[in-house]
């Protein structure tokens, strides 16, 4: 197989944030390659994936601009990190690195590596922190493999550790944590080796699931995929649902892995139709965005509004959604809603810009080119490549 690109910080090796799937899945890795090699890469960078990646720099010191839910994500996010790093060490002098990539070494060759969003130690103690932003519920650090990997690498690089704390920090789902001693940690070095073996043999299998497949980057060339998705889906007898338990429960698992290869597919053309303008898809093409208004300064805007709305009110509207805050000057000055979005406008005068969402792929209707795409090609890959 072919590595990656030569720029990839992973070297083409196994990673941590991979080994929940690699555990589950042997043939994963070695197919992630083949992936690269045919830019048919499933599960690239989202919206929400590149917000985290802002808010982890963030963490990490760097100087990154947030928008006004990031910078309150991040603060909460560090102020939880910190009463941690102070319930474990106190007032004990520590060393701290962060985002750090330790490499993993067996014999005499790299063989995989895993990067710490923050590693703190002192004496014989190390606490290794993972930052989860987003709703979505993390893996539990007690079961968590990609921490059970910077665990043990982390105890490698240091040797003079004991313990090794590993801790799940999240804004909505809090902080778990987990502990591996001497014993555990050769434990779960064991492990690790025997995973490199089996996701390293030519011949590895593959085992396609919810969870090793939900942000496989090969999903879309995998046919063991294809054929414990497409293949039972196409037999489906819509009238004849079962009713057995456990064949409800596969049912619904091969919908869930079936639904996201669908996205996957859409995504992939998009990014074609966005990168090549050569490129073309008889009846589809990428449509752009509705517009959407954004302030500029919400510490500002928030000292306008204070005129007009009380402190529960600000806060109540989600994310400072100017449709929110609309309703509720609509309801304090018994304003039409069109009124109100007039009257928001004079009140934030200046900190209000509209930003266009992302083209998205649309199927055109009467078989032709919508009028509303010209200049779209251009303008997208712009956005893709600021994105």
């Amino acid at each position: 197989m072919t590595s990656p690109s030569s720029d990839d910080e992973r070297k083409g090796l196994p990673s941590a944030s991979n080994w929940r799937r690699y555990e589950l899945c042997h043939g994963s890795f070695q197919l992630e390659q083949e992936a690269h090699r045919l830019d048919q890469v499933a599960h690239k960078a989202t919206a929400e994936a590149r917000s985290g990646e802002r808010c982890h720099a963030s963490m990490a010191g760097e100087a990154v601009e947030l928008d006004e839910t990031e910078k309150v994500s991040v603060g909460f996010m560090r102020e939880r990190a910190d009463d941690q790093l102070a319930r474990i060490f106190g007032d004990t002098p520590v060393t701290e690195l962060k985002e750090h990539r330790f490499w993993l070494q067996v014999g005499e060759k790299v063989a995989a590596s895993g990067r710490v969003d923050r590693v703190v130690y002192a004496g014989r103690v190390a606490l290794v922190q993972d930052y989860k932003f987003g709703f979505r519920e993390p893996e539990p650090a007690e079961v968590n493999a990609q921490l059970k990997f910077l665990a043990v690498v982390v105890a490698l690089a240091l040797p003079q550790l004991s313990h090794v704390i590993v801790q799940v920090v999240s804004g909505p789902h809090g902080v778990s944590e987990a502990r591996y001693d001497i014993k555990a940690l050769q434990i779960a070095y064991s492990e690790i080796v025997d995973t490199l073996l089996a996701i390293n043999d030519p011949n590895a299998g593959f085992n396609p699931g919810p969870a090793q497949c939900r942000f496989c980057p090969a999903q879309l060339i995998c046919q063991p995929h294809r054929d414990a998705t497409v293949a039972p889906m196409a037999k489906l007898q819509i009238t004849q649902l079962p009713l057995e338990s456990q064949r409800a429960s596969k049912l619904l698992d091969e919908i869930q892995m079936l639904r996201r290869l669908c996205d996957q597919v859409e995504e992939f053309y998009s990014g074609k139709l966005l990168q090549d303008p050569d490129f073309s898809i008889p009846n589809y093409a990428m449509v752009p965005g509705a517009m959407k208004r954004e302030v500029l300064d919400w510490d500002v805007a928030r000292s306008r509004l204070a005129e007009y709305l009380d402190t529960d009110q600000i806060k109540g509207a989600a994310n400072y959604r100017l449709g929110d805050l609309e309703k509720a000057l609509s309801k304090t000055l018994k304003l039409k809603a069109k009124e109100a979005k007039e009257r928001m406008n004079e009140i934030l005068g200046g900190l209000i810009v509209e930003k266009q969402n992302a083209p998205s792929l649309k199927r055109l209707k009467n078989n032709s080119r919508s009028t509303a795409l010209p200049g779209i090609a251009k303008l997208s890959r712009a956005e893709h490549s600021a994105g």
